[in-house]
């Protein structure tokens, strides 16, 4: 039996068989606690130019390990992958904005990158970090927003987990019982964007459960811009999304943790999607 602390009235917690997932839950609450808003720089890899960007354990508690791989390996290895010198960049759904960055170094100054970001705390993370943001990076535009099917007023949902898993009210997400507050935020949709915003070559896109409402919002972006996807999908999801993009004649590839990429069927949590005409 393992000694995991004292409570409030004095119990004496232990850890023993299931109760360890129990005791797993209660420790990273307890210091999501003590971490609260805490804000900190840390540095990128120098891959991506080494840029020192602000970052807060209040998105997800595993920030405070060494590096990004335990937060945001998908993310590098994207960046790495699929964005090109002097592309334009959207990264929807950017929270802290390390997709953001990371794509901004590999686009360069004759590229930029627009992000969208319903938290308005997260928002003003990346503008503190465009501040400091040294020479080499292509600009990037934080938006304070979320995106929808529709210009409207909607709940974004915080939940007790971390912020990296807000979501819109409107759609699947955490429990309810899970939720710590609610916040108004303004949606836009992806046509609304590509009014103000340069035509995309490649589009992130994490919005937990919202990526429906996102793809009927972008028609026009889909259908006359045709950008290069990288999109996450959640299983209840993934038929009906697979349905929208197929039918604009999108095909779908797992990204590649060694070797090629290989094609899907159907999309799943991490997908690439490109055109069809696109090589």
């Amino acid at each position: 039996m393992q000694l995991l602390g004292i409570h409030e009235k004095g119990e004496i917690l232990t850890v023993s068989g299931k109760s360890k997932i129990k005791a797993a839950q209660y420790a990273s609450r307890i210091a999501r606690s003590i971490a609260g808003k805490s804000v900190y720089r840390k540095k990128l890899p120098g891959e991506f130019g080494g840029a020192m960007v602000y970052v807060t354990p209040r998105s997800d508690i595993r920030i405070l390990a060494p590096g990004f791989n335990r937060t945001a390996s998908d993310l590098l290895q994207v960046a790495s992958l699929y964005v090109e010198k002097g592309d334009c960049v959207w990264d929807i759904g950017s929270n802290l904005g390390i997709f953001s960055f990371c794509a901004a170094w590999k686009a360069g100054p004759e590229g930029s990158v627009h992000t969208l970001e319903a938290d308005p705390f997260f928002a003003e993370l990346q503008n503190r970090t465009v501040r400091t943001l040294p020479g080499g990076y292509a600009p990037v535009i934080p938006l304070c927003a979320a995106v929808s099917d529709k210009t409207q007023i909607l709940d974004l949902s915080i939940p007790q987990k971390g912020c990296s898993r807000n979501h819109l009210a409107v759609v699947e997400g955490n429990d309810a019982g899970e939720s710590e507050a609610r916040k108004q935020v303004v949606s836009v949709t992806a046509d609304f964007l590509l009014q103000y915003w340069p035509k995309p070559d490649f589009v992130k896109v994490a919005i937990e459960g919202a990526e429906i409402l996102f793809l009927l919002g972008a028609t026009k972006l889909l259908k006359d811009v045709r950008p290069q996807m990288y999109i996450e999908v959640s299983q209840s999801n993934s038929e009906l999304a697979t349905q929208i993009l197929s039918s604009l004649n999108y095909n779908f590839f797992t990204i590649p943790s060694s070797g090629s990429e290989q094609p899907i069927e159907r999309l799943s949590f991490n997908s690439i999607a490109r055109s069809a005409e696109r090589p």
